[in-house]
């Protein structure tokens, strides 16, 4: 009773009061939660390790959190030591705008060997897909959030004694809840002309490489006569269950990758742009997909698909003024605001 000596004010909860709520309040409360408390609930019971580690719960968290406006970060490669050293530092978006920025956080690295730059080639759900130098041999997963990373297999070309350059996209395939890499080969001859294209894809279930052939109704391997089209360039992007990267800047198209049935496509860029630009790629905002096009010195515009492969639904969002290189930035995302 209160009062007693040796008593204790604090209500005593029995072991197993969790159970008093219904089980769907507990799935909204988790959902909710940030990734580093979701870890330590894992260890609560069988029950929550479960719920946690199922595909249903993970996807309802991972929708949750793209809509969290403080969940915006920006990832910075830093140069410590005039290059001696490499170290990945992270900011919270949100504070770029109200000049509350005290501090980069110091993420660290995710290989010891801190003097080897690895470069980002795609991010996905928090997850970011690194290459070295070489990237045919060293790729690593990464989850800065909670300093994890995974050294992938190697991708291991067929002729390995060429020279040949490698171009990667990553992304999360929602219908067999898998991570995935497509992984495109170039191989050269003599002439530095390429000979040769290898597809392959990496599955994070299976932690493998599994050889692709082409599949889709665009070719970006092969011209009609037979010679080798334009190189992909890397990064890709995704949208839309779709990887997606620019094809050469002579023929500007915009080729896709679909991580679920692993075909390809072609998505049509807005037909009213064109007239005086020098230089476009292709990247997204949020989940929409985007172009950007560089106007002689001037400007540059992004253009952003509203209704995925809707060709129609193409809008010119933002004009800016161009006072730097375009190639140094790229859109994080946007934010509503009220000019009152």
């Amino acid at each position: 009773m209160e009062g007693e000596e040796g008593s204790s004010n604090v209500t005593q909860f029995p072991a197993d009061s969790m159970c008093i709520l219904p089980p769907e309040i507990i799935t909204k409360i988790l959902s909710r939660l940030p990734v580093k408390s979701l870890l330590k609930f894992r260890s609560v019971s069988k029950s929550w390790l479960a719920l946690i580690s199922s595909p249903e719960f993970i996807d309802t968290h991972l929708s949750l959190s793209a809509n969290k406006e403080e969940m915006l970060h920006l990832l910075v490669l830093n140069d410590l030591k005039y290059g001696d050293k490499w170290c990945y530092r992270d900011v919270h978006v949100a504070s770029l705008f109200n000049n509350s920025v005290t501090e980069a956080v110091d993420l660290g690295y995710p290989i010891e060997d801190d003097s080897f730059q690895l470069c980002i080639e795609g991010c996905c759900n928090g997850l970011l897909l690194l290459s070295a130098h070489d990237s045919i041999k060293y790729l690593v997963l990464w989850n800065p959030t909670i300093r994890k990373h995974k050294n992938l297999p190697k991708f291991r070309p067929r002729r390995e004694g060429s020279y040949y350059r490698p171009v990667y996209g990553f992304g999360y395939d929602e219908l067999h809840h898998d991570y995935k890499v497509m992984g495109i080969c170039y191989h050269y001859n003599a002439n530095h002309s390429v000979d040769d294209v290898e597809l392959k894809v990496y599955s994070l279930r299976s932690d493998s490489w599994t050889s692709i052939d082409y599949c889709g109704e665009t070719n970006f391997i092969k011209n009609n006569d037979g010679s080798y089209v334009d190189e992909l360039d890397s990064p890709a992007d995704l949208a839309n269950g779709k990887l997606h990267w620019n094809m050469g800047r002579e023929k500007k198209d915009i080729v896709s990758f679909d991580i679920a049935n692993e075909k390809w496509g072609k998505v049509e860029k807005p037909s009213s742009y064109g007239v005086g630009e020098t230089e476009w790629f292709v990247r997204t905002m949020g989940s929409d997909l985007c172009v950007f096009t560089k106007y002689k010195e001037t400007h540059f515009c992004i253009w952003v698909m509203k209704e995925y492969g809707v060709k129609q639904s193409w809008m010119k969002k933002y004009t800016i003024r161009k006072c730097f290189s375009i190639e140094e930035h790229t859109p994080l995302g946007h934010k509503n605001f009220d000019p009152s």
